[in-house]
Order: structure tokens, then sequence, then C-alpha cells
């Protein structure tokens, strides 16, 4: 690895000083967690959440949807973390994490995310 764009397209897996602030974005604690990173900037790095969840609370009248007719619809997003926030990276040299033996049910127990390819 040369340059912080070598992580782009690549999953990683990261570490964050702290996550106030952006827990609505999916992210609900300080990791670590594994993303998919979707470009890097002078910012930080922008990773892919697929899962990204949202309901209608008005129809398109601005009328108050009731809650039990409230849908969540699932969207793929990009979120920027900033390098301020970030503690670590890894990058594994491996292209397909699907070789490594990460237990996912263990990863999720513990209430982190994993918002992986």
């Amino acid at each position: 690895m040369n340059d912080a764009r070598d992580i782009i397209d690549q999953t990683v897996l990261v570490k964050l000083i702290s996550c106030e602030g952006i827990e609505f974005t999916g992210i609900e604690g300080d990791g670590p967690f594994f993303c998919k990173v979707t470009a890097v900037d002078e910012a930080g790095i922008w990773v892919e959440n697929k899962k990204f969840t949202t309901v209608e609370l008005r129809d398109s009248r601005g009328k108050s949807v009731p809650e039990k007719k409230r849908k969540p619809q699932k969207h793929t997003v990009h979120i920027l973390l900033l390098w301020r926030n970030i503690q670590t990276i890894i990058m594994f040299e491996e292209k397909d994490l699907e070789k490594l033996e990460v237990d996912k049910d263990a990863i999720e127990q513990t209430g982190r995310i994993g918002f992986i390819k």
C-alpha cells in the first residue's frame, strides 16, 4: 500500500475514536466493523451501507402516514467517516474476504455492524 486511495473498492476493518453524532447512519458503536470503501478524500473515507433504512412519515399530499401503514425502505448510501474520527483502518491482502474466518455472529451480538459488500 502506497497511498490511502489503495483502499478504494476494498472491504476494510475500521475502528473509530468516537461515533458520536453519526449513530443515525447505522454505525452504532466505535467498532471495529467491516465496511466497503467507495472513495477517499481530504476529509476522510466514504463507506457504503446497503441497509440504510428510512420510513415515510408524510405522504405526497403532506398528510401524516399512520404508524401502522409506515413501511421501512432500504437504500444504498455512502457515509463519510472523517479522518479525525478514525483511529485505525485495517486492509487485508486477501481481495476476497470470504476466505477470512470472521465470526459474524460474534460481531452482531456485540452490537457492531458489518455492512459488507
